[in-house]
């Protein structure tokens, strides 16, 4: 497959921006009966957190932030999983992991015939991982070969099947939401290493401006994304 035909050493820190339970981790609503003070109470515990994690806790982040995809139902379809493999992705900036993650968080609320609200609230957890190893290197291929940034995944999932089948540790390629943002989609856990949980973020979609309202410190917005950003050539 021609598109293939370039490999990469790869040694690098990436981001993986995954679905969290932020919600889930306010323990205080119980205490603090006003949303600031249960914002004030999280941020202090946010702090405390940044401690370095334990053996259980670096397990949990592995499990989390790494395993997961080989460990889950493989049947959901994404840029280059057909359902028949199994893919992790990350990007090599946290720019990058954002924008990919927002289209994402967007076109699954404008797929929806009738959303039951059109402001709605996603937690997300931000984990830092090693990625080492040898990978089918497609960047810069998307002037040959526009499908690879393309919203249609139906040409790029013969790719990474053909490629997973083939035994490549998985594939370095151009982000199609973010421009000169690279990802790195990898068929198997081995080449990827010291998941670190960097922070949370919560997002706030809103479907009738098309906008993503990205908060780090909640109640503080510190971007925000509207559709029309999130692709590779503005």
């Amino acid at each position: 497959m021609e598109v293939l035909d370039t490999l990469s050493r790869v040694d690098a820190q990436l981001f993986r921006n995954i679905t969290s339970l932020r919600l889930s981790e306010n323990l205080f609503d119980d205490l603090v009966p006003d949303r600031a003070g249960q914002d004030a109470a999280i941020a202090a515990e946010m702090a405390v957190r940044k401690t370095a994690p334990g053996v259980i806790e670096r397990g949990l982040y592995y499990s989390q932030a790494i395993d997961y995809p080989f460990a889950s139902d493989p049947v959901v379809g994404s840029r280059f999983g057909d359902g028949t493999i199994r893919v992790w992705y990350g990007a090599f900036d946290d720019a990058t992991a954002r924008a990919e993650t927002c289209w994402h968080a967007l076109r699954q609320g404008n797929d929806l015939i009738d959303p039951p609200e059109t402001v709605f609230v996603r937690y997300r957890a931000v984990y830092t991982v090693r990625a080492r190893g040898l990978f089918a290197d497609l960047r810069g291929k998307e002037v040959a070969f526009p499908e690879l940034v393309g919203d249609d995944y139906a040409p790029t999932q013969p790719i990474g099947r053909y490629a997973a089948n083939q035994g490549l540790a998985g594939l370095v390629y151009p982000s199609a939401r973010w421009p000169e943002g690279e990802c790195l989609a990898a068929f198997r856990a081995v080449p990827l290493s010291d998941a670190a949980l960097a922070y949370y973020l919560t997002y706030r979609i809103d479907l009738d401006t098309q906008t993503v309202a990205i908060e780090r410190t909640p109640g503080v917005v510190d971007q925000r994304l509207h559709i029309s950003e999130l692709r590779r050539s503005r």
